[in-house]
């Protein structure tokens, strides 16, 4: 049984492989294409496998509308992970299409299709069809496919499959082209390889017991809307987690869930890191259309770098890092608009704003942002130091069009102060107690405030 476990996962990961060399032959030919041409060929050039993408939401005419509801809900990976972020330049990634499901809530998009259930496909795979457009897959301890061999949900049609035995849903599990997809991983052991989204619509995929979705787990986004739900205990916690070209909603409830590197890249993105010592690995928000927001508010929660575009600059992105002891080895922004909030102890690294930003604003609280923290948005900073001890060493602000205001209202809240403002103004308050212990220095064309006020 190991043997044969070990021949489908090298089968598994060499698809993969071929798949990605594939999708980077097709990335590279869109880039020497116009701009414009780009934005209409990029859903399409970023599906693995899908022939009906075109008649999706995402093809020109289908309507693309938005949804009813309103969205939102409330230690590994080390070296490895930090590689896979970095090393993947800018350039590397399409921008997702401007306007994809412009307006519907994170993880959803609009499914235009026209879906009927082919019994006999649905029956091949051991489904049964419901409601005429859904494939219905119960996948147990018996069952070859998806446990043995891989489930490919048919095409053209919804699929749901549900894990309803313990270690059930150990192979990998395609998809449907064209329909929605639904994983409910509901015992323990489930769902321990990859979930291809590829070339749906909308997948949700539901974690909900303790130990689920973990080992080889992973999910590969590429078109569709994603919805990633991880209640139980350590859940979520394996390979990287792709969001697809419409965006995303992943929560992570459980206790120590999403030990996976998060990657939340497409139209509008959220990552609610909610359980204690959740989203452990490093997480990324980049090129999003409509933003991207990380909550960060269990005990211990994201304790990686939380970077905002570094696969390619974000519209506009917000991170709260508020619960105790939260984000912990850094925040960086490069971003159109940066919001970036610490507070209960938060934010232990270094928090920035990098050169090539817009607008900046950094809010520090009680006791965080211990590190470094720094400002070189070209358009504003503004920086808050409100708290007790916050920002207690260097705070500096370097804008080279807009105004530079730092607030150092808390007890013993920052440091040194330098602020330089090519064509703005430095205002710098330090009305806090014992606050700018280090003194300040101002290099702009205007100054206000407590500009070169000496060491007290």
């Amino acid at each position: 049984m190991t043997n044969r476990r070990r021949s489908l996962r090298a089968l598994v990961l060499t698809l993969g492989a071929v798949w990605a060399i594939t999708s980077c032959g097709l990335i590279d030919g869109f880039l020497d294409e116009g701009e414009d041409e780009n934005q209409d060929q990029t859903a399409a050039g970023l599906a693995p496998r899908s022939s009906n993408a075109a008649s999706g939401p995402y093809a020109p005419g289908a309507g693309g509308s938005a949804m009813a509801s309103t969205g939102g809900r409330g230690g590994g990976g080390g070296a490895a992970g930090s590689a896979s972020i970095s090393s993947a330049g800018s350039g590397e990634l399409s921008a997702p299409p401007v306007g994809l499901n412009s307006g519907a809530p994170a993880g959803q998009a609009k499914n235009n299709n026209q879906l009927t259930c082919d019994q006999a496909a649905c029956r091949a795979v051991g489904g049964r069809c419901e409601n005429e457009t859904t494939c219905v897959i119960d996948c147990d301890e018996r069952s070859l496919d998806c446990n043995d061999q891989p489930l490919e949900c048919p095409k053209g049609a919804n699929c749901e499959v549900n894990c309803v035995d313990e270690d059930s849903c150990l192979d990998l599990i395609v998809c449907p082209d064209g329909g929605d997809c639904k994983v409910n991983c509901s015992e323990v052991g489930t769902c321990s390889e990859l979930i291809d989204c590829g070339g749906s619509v909308n997948c949700e995929i539901n974690c909900d017991e303790d130990d689920s979705c973990e080992g080889g787990f992973g999910v590969q986004g590429n078109l569709a809307a994603l919805t990633l739900i991880c209640r139980g205990s350590g859940s979520c916690s394996g390979d990287a987690v792709e969001c697809g070209a419409a965006g995303c909603l992943v929560s992570c409830d459980g206790d120590d869930s999403c030990d996976s590197e998060m990657r939340l890249q497409g139209r509008l993105s959220e990552l609610d890191c909610n359980g204690t010592q959740s989203c452990s690995n490093l997480i990324d928000c980049s090129r999003d259309q409509e933003g991207c927001q990380v909550n960060c508010r269990g005990a211990d929660a994201c304790l990686q770098e939380v970077s905002c575009g570094k696969q390619g600059q974000t519209r506009q992105c917000d991170v709260k890092c508020l619960g105790p002891r939260t984000c912990n080895n850094g925040i960086s922004c490069l971003g159109d608009k940066c919001n970036l909030a610490c507070d209960n102890e938060s934010c232990a690294g270094d928090v920035s704003c990098k050169s090539g930003s817009g607008a900046c604003t950094i809010s520090c609280d009680d006791d965080s942002c211990s590190q470094d923290v720094d400002c070189g948005a070209g358009d504003s900073c503004d920086i808050v130091c409100a708290g007790r001890d916050a920002c207690p060493r260097d705070v500096s602000c370097d804008t080279s069009n807009g105004d530079c205001r730092v607030t150092c209202t808390g007890d013993n809240a920052c440091d040194t102060i330098a602020c330089v403002s090519d064509n703005g103004t430095c205002d710098l308050d330090c009305s806090g107690d014992d606050a700018c212990q280090g003194g300040t220095e101002c290099d702009s064309a205007a100054r206000r405030g407590d500009c070169f006020v000496d060491a007290r």
